[in-house]
């Protein structure tokens, strides 16, 4: 394999300065970082799964407002400004239960009104048991963004052997549900829209009990590519959980956590004409948080991974070669938040990527700050 655009990293970390931004959630699950007022610097939006609300925190004094109420087990939520008015729209997923028969699966979309700060307008989209993840996609690159839904699971849980999963389309002009593809198998656990090439148009990479595939939305229809088995192990101890997409210079690589709620971090490199598969780290007790985002500007990405359960960590993941072949762990956080999510982006407005994670039994929200070194 030649590597192109990077050289044999050195050096390390940069330096971080936490930041409580919560510490009074009941679990959280996910966050989403995102400009609400207008001011070019990023909220953070917080879904506390044992709510029955969704609240954001306001940069920079994370001040708490809330979005809305009246929506019991939140689970994932999503923001793109539909109309341009340089505010986002949000939509929620809540009403979550791993069992299709026992989950209402609410997919509501929240508009603002005058003021940000005061609650949003709720309505119903569709009703989807199991909504588990909401992402909006822009699968041709003209700026027009669709949004995705993915149950967790079919028609049962646990899912038996060879289940399908479908993903969901929506228009926000009509809102009406369009099947885009029943490739997933077992638990899809993530839909990850991404900028596969150098272009606009984003593809979409799932991870669920047969792995990891791509979706590419071509001549007016959803191809997807089988890149990868996940865990070699047999049904359900199988495929994948997480899924990012990572540059090492300008080579690709895949970040995942495998299993479903595994305990491996997982980098995938291609090499022979195949995703070649390299464990990072097997000692993860219910492996849910994972990011990639070149924290030290050399050009290469790191993998930033946190587990909830017992022993909770919060690492990152830095490739000490050109091709990815090796990586060198850091903790990060080490048993102060049960991370279940974490986004990697820039927060402070100065120019350097940041970590924000959210966690679960430790109910709180966490700003790293990077210092740079």
């Amino acid at each position: 394999m030649l590597c192109l655009g990077a050289g044999v990293q050195a050096g390390e970390l940069p330096r971080f300065r936490e930041h409580v931004i919560a510490a009074d959630l009941k679990v959280g699950y996910q966050l989403l970082a995102i400009d609400l007022t207008g001011d070019g610097r990023k909220d953070v939006v917080a879904v506390d799964e044992q709510g029955t609300e969704l609240a954001w925190y306001e940069y920079p004094t994370w001040q708490r407002h809330v979005l809305a109420t009246g929506v019991p087990r939140p689970l994932n939520v999503d923001g793109w400004d539909i109309d341009g008015d340089g505010c986002p729209e949000l939509v929620l997923a809540y009403q979550f239960d791993s069992r299709p028969e026992q989950s209402v699966g609410n997919v509501t979309l929240l508009t603002h009104g005058p003021d940000v700060r005061q609650p949003w307008t709720a309505r119903e989209i569709d009703r989807v048991p199991t909504a588990h993840r909401v992402r909006w996609i822009d699968p041709e690159g003209t700026g027009a963004k669709v949004l995705l839904v993915g149950p967790m699971v079919g028609t049962r849980y646990p899912p038996q052997e060879g289940d399908a999963v479908p993903v969901y389309l929506y228009r926000p002009d009509t809102w009406k549900r369009e099947v885009i593809t029943t490739v997933p198998r077992g638990v899809l656990h993530a839909i990850h829209p991404a900028n596969w090439d150098a272009g606009p148009r984003q593809q979409l990479v799932t991870a669920c009990y047969a792995g990891l595939h791509r979706l590419d939305f071509r001549d007016g229809q959803w191809v997807a590519t089988h890149l990868a088995a996940g865990d070699p192990r047999s049904w359900p101890q199988c495929g994948s959980s997480e899924v990012r997409l990572g540059q090492l210079g300008a080579q690709r690589f895949l970040a995942a956590i495998e299993p479903w709620h595994g305990n491996q971090v997982v980098a995938y490199r291609w090499e022979t004409g195949k995703w070649q598969r390299a464990v990072l780290d097997d000692q993860m007790d219910n492996g849910h948080a994972l990011a990639v985002g070149d924290l030290d500007g050399d050009g290469c990405d790191e993998i930033v991974c946190g587990f909830r359960g017992q022993g909770y960590q919060l690492s990152v993941y830095r490739a000490t070669d050109a091709c990815g072949t090796q990586w060198q762990k850091t903790v990060l956080d080490d048993g102060g938040i049960a991370a279940v999510d974490c986004v990697v982006t820039e927060m402070t407005g100065d120019e350097r990527l940041d970590i924000v994670c959210i966690g679960a039994s430790t109910g709180n929200i966490k700003l790293y700050e990077n210092l740079g070194k």
